[in-house]
């Protein structure tokens, strides 16, 4: 018998993905809101969502790519869009908004952040640009910018040093016009991708497994209200408002006085062996985890923490008494017991799992124009890389294990809620092809031109646009069903953020790139920011690798089916066993972060709360207390992203006592 819809607001989403006449009969009924006719209903979320892109990318530009040192877009739920919200929700009746328009508002002022955030045009731009002025003797990075397509960039040498070394008066618009329109059509496909695969997937996962997407509370709760009362009248979320500033904001106030770290490092009491194949163990006080955490089935958070713990014991036995030193091949992936590899088999598993799943429940009664969504969209990123010149095996390679990705990292979003950004092995979509094929396999299939292009690429599987997608589309699955609003409504509202985020995004980073030059971005002193950084080591690895081209490593493919079958099996136990503790989803996510995994620690602590609340107190305290958790994450985010990132850290800079690193993870 099939689950009943697990709400009683609107279930229009879920009512099924409808044809597109009836679609626009829907629209026109949801238009007729309170506050305005069908045009005003609509202008208002997008001009607001306009607004906040412009106000947000200036403020960037100021605060992030001008002095760095502090993380402001970023966050999950982002900061800057809570803020927004936090501004918006106490005079909703002064400005006519309705719960409807609030929700569209944050959703499509989140998809419009996302190209600005760290994984966006910051990871895009360098990639295109770093092997022409990164080429030297010691490298081949020139053959390499031969490769790279003509009409991907201008490739003029004096706009590209003056990309990276600044100081010019204006950008040179009318040679990057072409290309950016470009580009920006392929982000639009990347985010089709994303929100087509959620769309498909996401709608079972919240009527028939009940999933309740814990980041997805946040601005529900602030839209709709707590216990029947407005979000900021109740005292929890008060409460937890002024204790989630606490942990945050005596760092910032101790580094006045001394040098503060975020995390506390227990590598300097493992020093001797074995315990020194334990390090790293890093304790962080994300307070975020904690909050969210705290609406996340015990069984996940215990898999995460408990997998970990497994980690670290495979590290002791394997590396600190039996003294295995397994040798890196191609530069590529972590030491033993290679989590970040184990955790692609997982992640790979799951996504599997979860197709197969869905498609048996549907048959072949899915949504026509969802799946389109996804063909033609995938058609035309296959079609990129082509065109590009990456041979038909690696593109459709590559396209399908980003694809299997994004899949599993919305269902991370949806069942586990980990408010953090790198819940994946950041990287390993790329770094599968070259451990699985080795590079005499891969120079085989596509030659030198195609491993240029997935170095030019590799910012899709080091950095997280894509997957970011996906996951605020099953976000926006659970809050359109809240509200009854339709699958057109949101694909055509949200394509026009993604364009007015792409666009800011673009302009911005370009603006900042020529006036300050990429070797200065971030404060940085003439050495390149973090995600220039990345691109330009990538390129000279794959010049190594080419120079002494080897196989197929063996060692990461058994780690990945290793890590694929214990995926299935914890999956296959926990149908067979209803009791059974683990959970499919704690294996690649506790993995993903490699051996300095950061959220082991709130998870541990969330879960053991929890417990003793339930244990002690019963579901009803359980339920009491949400407001106070989710007050908890907004407080933090408040003192970390927006006092510390977007106030003090950009009007301080080169001033403070101690400076003090602060990135959301």
């Amino acid at each position: 018998m099939e689950a009943k819809v697990p709400f009683d607001r609107g279930r229009g989403f879920l009512r099924s993905f409808r044809p597109v006449e009836e679609t626009l009969r829907t629209t026109a009924q949801i238009s007729e809101e309170p506050g305005g006719g069908r045009i005003t209903w609509w202008l208002m979320p997008l001009l607001i969502t306009l607004f906040f892109t412009i106000v947000l990318n200036v403020w960037v530009f100021y605060a992030e790519l001008s002095t760095g040192g502090a993380n402001l877009a970023g966050g999950n739920p982002p900061v800057p869009v809570l803020l927004m919200m936090s501004l918006l929700v106490p005079f909703r009746r002064f400005l006519r908004l309705t719960e409807r328009q609030l929700l569209v508002t944050y959703l499509l002022s989140t998809f419009a952040l996302i190209p600005t955030m760290y994984g966006g045009a910051r990871a895009f731009f360098p990639s295109l640009t770093t092997p022409f002025y990164y080429a030297s003797l010691e490298n081949r990075l020139k053959e390499f910018w031969a490769l790279i397509p003509e009409w991907w960039l201008p490739k003029d040498p004096a706009i590209v040093r003056g990309f990276f070394q600044g100081g010019e008066e204006r950008v040179p618009w009318s040679d990057w016009m072409k290309p950016l329109f470009r580009w920006s059509l392929f982000f639009l496909a990347l985010w089709a991708l994303a929100t087509g695969l959620s769309f498909l997937l996401t709608p079972s996962w919240l009527v028939r497994e009940r999933l309740n997407f814990p980041l997805a509370q946040l601005p529900l709760q602030m839209v709709t209200g707590v216990n029947g009362r407005p979000f900021f009248s109740s005292r929890l979320i008060w409460w937890g408002l002024s204790v989630g500033m606490i942990p945050t904001g005596l760092m910032i106030l101790l580094s006045l006085f001394r040098e503060v770290h975020r995390a506390w490092d227990w590598s300097p009491y493992l020093q001797d062996r074995p315990w020194n194949a334990l390090r790293p163990i890093l304790v962080y006080p994300l307070v975020e985890g904690v909050g969210f955490g705290f609406l996340v089935q015990q069984e996940v958070l215990f898999s995460i923490w408990f997998f970990y713990f497994l980690l670290k014991m495979m590290a002791l036995v394997g590396v600190g008494f039996f003294g295995w030193q397994i040798p890196q091949i191609m530069h590529v992936g972590d030491s033993f017991p290679f989590p970040h590899s184990q955790s692609v088999g997982g992640y790979l598993a799951l996504a599997v799992l979860l197709v197969t799943q869905w498609y048996r429940q549907k048959g072949p009664n899915f949504d026509r124009w969802v799946v389109a969504l996804v063909v033609f969209s995938s058609l035309f990123i296959f079609l990129w890389f082509l065109r590009s010149g990456m041979s038909v095996v690696i593109a459709l390679t590559y396209l399908s294990v980003l694809s299997l990705f994004a899949i599993t990292y919305a269902r991370v979003r949806a069942e586990a809620g980990m408010p953090y950004t790198w819940v994946y092995p950041y990287g390993a979509p790329r770094d599968f092809l070259l451990y699985s094929f080795g590079i005499t396999g891969l120079l085989q299939f596509g030659g030198v031109r195609s491993l240029v292009l997935l170095s030019a690429f590799f910012w899709l599987a080091r950095h997280y646009y894509l997957f970011l997608n996906a996951a605020y589309s099953a976000d926006a699955v659970k809050l359109s069903s809240e509200v009854d609003l339709s699958f057109g409504s949101v694909t055509l509202s949200s394509l026009l953020s993604v364009l007015i985020g792409v666009w800011a995004a673009f302009v911005s980073h370009l603006i900042a790139y020529y006036k300050r030059g990429a070797n200065f971005l971030e404060g940085v002193p003439g050495t390149g920011d973090y995600r220039t950084y990345l691109a330009a080591l990538d390129y000279r690895l794959l010049s190594k690798n080419l120079d002494k081209p080897e196989g197929p490593d063996l060692w990461r493919i058994g780690a990945t089916l290793y890590g694929g079958i214990v995926t299935l099996i914890v999956f296959a136990l926990r149908r067979i066993v209803a009791t059974f503790p683990l959970h499919p989803l704690g294996f690649p996510v506790a993995y993903a972060y490699s051996h300095h995994c950061p959220y082991w620690f709130p998870t541990f602590f969330v879960w053991s709360l929890k417990g003793l609340l339930m244990r002690y107190g019963g579901i009803g305290i359980f339920r009491r207390w949400i407001p106070f958790f989710l007050g908890l994450t907004l407080g933090h985010y408040i003192i970390a992203g927006i006092v510390w990132a977007g106030i003090l850290s950009p009007l301080f800079k080169g001033r403070w006592p101690y400076p003090f690193r602060l990135a959301f993870e």
